[in-house]
């Protein structure tokens, strides 16, 4: 047993060490301060590029807070880039501008240039940034198609392929318009009431009904009923790491996160794992209606890697990497779809010329009673191939608000070349943001920018509106593209098409509430959201049509 002369003696030493202890982690951090400065500032005198005024202790921080101060708490990162163009147009006229926030975010190099974008997604298509791998290693142990890299990512993307084709998918519009019935049904019923919703709430469960049905030939009745898996997913995604801002630095050292991250994966693996072992189970004996996208990931898989067995434990690398795929697909799915749709109703409901003439395209092509859509569409699923004014309104949707950019990993053997200046920019050390955000709304790219224009994507070459080559990058481009694209774009047109015609959605935001940009409606984010959504999670109200 210890004196007690010894314990001052223990203190001190516990005292001791704790003071080493916090010395280093002082002198590691003034280190890193003054190897990214250094780093930020290397990079912009080698380029002979203009450069925000910087900061050798805190960098850019005071130029993005004075910027950010203008607006709203919660705007948007993606707006950042975007505001810094209009802010110091003499500085970004290059079509990038370096950002160095940290210990925030890392030292970035912020590309706005549709043709410098593709360089390192098309031409060269970079490894994802590592601030990626920390964001998602708790939710998928960055076995996912986001995340992967190299010949796993390949062999990977090329067996889930044949699910995500447009032939598959059509396949589903039967039972996509199934849960559009039950979403349509709550719009009505909202008109009833009178009162005023959340409607992105209710657009996340009628994309995460649709994605379960082309996913797993289950319905999941998130709309109608609690979900424990729904409500599960959401936690998780509310426990990952987006930045180094002292909100997400608190959720990190919550004493619970790796335990909520361990029994909430541990849930969802739960209820994933049936479904595919069910799939494996019926391979190769004939399957009534479509083939869902895991049935064909089993037969991609056969083909191209192994057989499979009916044993779970023969096929446990299949089944742990699928539920990783799934759980991404889910997520990534339901978020940035619902978020479209709800600024798509927006921004028809302030435009209505604009409704006016996509409810004459639907009329056209469906038929002049709504009621019948439903039918008609399931008797011909390629009828929704033949709505070009509603594909350009989603896309005029999708080049306003783009959900996410892109993140990826700059090297010093990777240089940026303006391509009409020739001028190199180096990459070693940063992070490359493709921002999307940015170069969708700006003159220089897009006439009339600002603008909700969807005849900008009827225009044929030529015409001032026809859109330019590498421009319009809301799925990314290149072979890192979104495997969902499609599906998305599907499902928002048979949103569309079973809705717009029967009611009016209206959005409801005060007349005199902030802005940004001139909108009532911009893209902030959400507590714990990865991706970007409407303002106040789009408040509407809806009324029946005549």
């Amino acid at each position: 047993m210890a004196s007690l002369v010894d314990v001052p003696i223990t203190f001190g030493l516990v005292a001791r060490t704790i003071g080493i202890l916090v010395l280093f982690a002082v002198l590691k951090f003034f280190h890193r301060l003054y190897q990214v400065r250094s780093l930020v500032r290397k990079a912009a005198k080698e380029d002979g590029v203009k450069f925000l005024p910087h900061s050798f202790l805190l960098g850019h921080l005071p130029v993005v807070a004075r910027l950010m101060a203008k607006y709203p708490l919660d705007t948007s990162g993606q707006y950042v880039p975007l505001l810094l163009a209009k802010e110091y147009p003499e500085i970004c006229n290059c079509g990038l501008v370096y950002v160095d926030t940290w210990p925030f975010a890392p030292p970035m190099l912020a590309v706005f240039h549709p043709d410098m974008m593709s360089q390192f997604t098309q031409e060269t298509s970079l490894p994802k940034h590592d601030m990626m791998r920390k964001e998602f290693m708790p939710f998928t142990q960055c076995k996912d198609l986001v995340n992967l890299e190299g010949q796993e990512w390949k062999a990977w993307r090329s067996i889930f392929n044949p699910g995500f084709s447009a032939k598959n998918l059509l396949s589903f519009v039967p039972a996509i318009l199934e849960e559009v019935h039950v979403f349509r049904a709550w719009l009505k019923s909202v008109a009833k009431s009178g009162e005023v919703v959340k409607l992105e709430e209710q657009a996340m469960k009628v994309t995460i009904d649709v994605i379960g049905r082309a996913v797993l030939d289950t319905r999941l009745h998130c709309q109608t009923r609690t979900n424990r898996f729904y409500n599960v997913m959401k936690n998780q995604i509310s426990w990952l790491l987006v930045d180094n801002s002292p909100s997400t630095l608190r959720k990190a050292m919550n004493p619970s996160r790796p335990l909520m991250t361990w029994n909430n994966n541990r849930i969802i693996k739960n209820f994933l794992q049936p479904h595919i072992e069910r799939s494996i189970a019926r391979h190769g004996t004939p399957i009534k209606g479509p083939q869902t996208i895991t049935d064909l990931a089993i037969k991609s898989y056969v083909t191209e890697v192994q057989p499979v067995s009916q044993s779970s434990n023969a096929n446990a690398r299949f089944i742990n990497q699928t539920i990783e795929n799934l759980k991404i697909f889910i997520f990534a799915g339901h978020d940035t779809t619902a978020s479209t749709l709800s600024f798509a109703f927006h921004l028809l409901h302030t435009n209505p010329a604009t409704l006016a003439t996509l409810r004459a395209e639907h009329d056209a092509v469906f038929g002049t009673n709504p009621s019948t859509a439903s039918a008609t569409i399931t008797a011909s699923p390629q009828l929704l191939n033949q709505l070009p004014y509603t594909s350009a309104v989603i896309k005029e949707t999708l080049r306003l608000f783009p959900p996410v950019g892109t993140v990826r990993r700059g090297s010093a053997s990777f240089y940026l070349t303006h391509p009409e200046t020739g001028t190199r920019y180096a990459t070693d050390g940063l992070m490359l943001y493709g921002c999307s955000m940015a170069e969708h709304r700006l003159n220089a790219f897009w006439p009339r920018a600002a603008e909700f224009v969807p005849e900008r994507w009827l225009a044929r070459e030529g015409d001032p509106l026809h859109v330019r080559k590498n421009a319009f990058r809301p799925f990314e481009l290149g072979p890192r593209n979104c495997i969902g694209q499609e599906l998305a774009q599907l499902e928002l047109r048979v949103i569309l098409a079973m809705t717009i015609r029967e009611v009016d959605v209206r959005s409801v935001y005060p007349a005199d509430g902030t802005m940004v940009l001139g909108e009532l409606a911009y893209q902030c984010m959400l507590p714990g959201a990865l991706t970007g959504h409407p303002k106040g999670m789009m408040p509407v109200t809806v009324q029946l049509r005549e």
